[in-house]
């Protein structure tokens, strides 16, 4: 089973996926990834670790409890959604990750560097690479890279941000997860190599610089004042914004408001968020606006409730240290974007990092 683990933690970065685009949800029209029910080469591996790992689940009675409600929670959940299958296609995903967590949980031989870091290093080696490449060509290289789950796109095509995707759907999403990985990079530099670990240290902090990500500079500057707690004096350059950039997001938190409002206990259902839209707002009408909210309590409370986000916070705040460094920069730059709660590559790290946060393994 660790050896899955180890597959499975090399696979993290990829994307690589089949869409079962009949099943496809549109919205004014368009049709929107978020919707589309997708299985990645990454779910394989994971119900592969969840096969061969469910042994090691210790089933206590709280447990069970616990589960038994998730069962009628989320079913509730779904039967209220407008959009059935979007809201089971995204339980499903969300039970996966419960389940691959409590194996890693549970795991006794779980070993943070050997079975996650030092595999996951190599295919950021890989991403990080292909990022650069993007850059320096102004689009996708396409080739073997599309097994890899890297899209085909050019930096001139429409809705297109002109910064490196690599394996990603977004810089953001790319941005984030370098990020977190960087974090542990630096926690367990002392067990890389000197010459490995350098070198893998430039190419994230050249991807995470060309993806131009306000959001995680935003964290990575929070996270060092965090980190040696001095008073600290700068002045920031002026960013410009384009004014559809600020109002779009804007209108995304009001409508998600709106949906709180309206459905207070239970939200609009998992996954319903985009189709709830058109219900509280006629602003929405290029393809690119149609999103979720950018942050992920107000999209957590917006498609399961108050009652689904005082479980996610119980989740996520348990034992929660300020120096939590991975957990801290999850939620920093969760303040802002949703994609930790929303594309594929972002949850799984989300899930181990809870894990790691949870049973602080070395």
């Amino acid at each position: 089973m660790y050896i899955l683990i180890q597959l499975l933690s090399f696979l993290l970065p990829f994307q690589l996926s089949y869409h079962f685009r009949s099943l496809a949800i549109s919205v004014y029209g368009f049709e929107i990834d978020y919707l589309i029910p997708a299985i990645y080469i990454t779910d394989i591996a994971a119900l592969f670790v969840i096969a061969f790992g469910v042994r090691y689940i210790k089933f206590t009675k709280s447990l069970v409890v616990f589960l038994l409600l998730f069962i009628v929670f989320a079913s509730l959940n779904i039967l209220i959604s407008d959009h059935f299958a979007p809201s089971l296609y995204r339980w499903l995903k969300i039970a996966e990750m419960l389940l691959l967590g409590l194996v890693l949980f549970n795991a006794k031989a779980f070993d943070v560097f050997k079975h996650f870091i030092k595999p996951l290093s190599f295919s950021v080696f890989i991403v990080c690479f292909l990022g650069i490449l993007q850059y320096l060509v102004g689009g996708s290289i396409d080739g073997a890279f599309y097994f890899l789950g890297e899209r085909t796109f050019s930096f001139s095509d429409l809705n297109v941000a002109p910064f490196p995707y690599s394996t990603f759907s977004h810089p953001n999403s790319f941005a984030g997860f370098l990020l977190v990985f960087v974090i542990f990079l630096i926690q367990y530099r002392k067990k890389f190599g000197l010459k490995y670990f350098w070198t893998l240290a430039v190419l994230v902090s050249t991807n995470l610089f060309l993806t131009n990500s306000l959001n995680v500079y935003i964290a990575i500057a929070l996270l060092v004042l965090i980190s040696f707690r001095k008073n600290v004096h700068s002045s920031l350059s002026t960013v410009h914004f384009a004014d559809r950039f600020i109002t779009h997001r804007l209108e995304l938190i009001e409508a998600s408001w709106q949906m709180i409002k309206r459905h207070f206990w239970f939200g609009v259902g998992l996954n319903n968020f985009i189709p709830n839209l058109v219900k509280v707002s006629s602003t929405y009408i290029n393809a690119w606006e149609l999103q979720p909210v950018h942050n992920i309590f107000l999209l957590t409370m917006s498609e399961v409730g108050v009652l689904g986000l005082i479980a996610f916070l119980v989740l996520v705040f348990t034992g929660f240290s300020v120096t939590n460094y991975p957990l801290l920069a999850i939620l920093m730059t969760g303040l802002n974007d949703h994609y930790w709660l929303t594309l594929q590559q972002n949850m799984l790290l989300f899930t181990y990092v809870l894990v790691i946060s949870k049973t602080k393994k070395n």
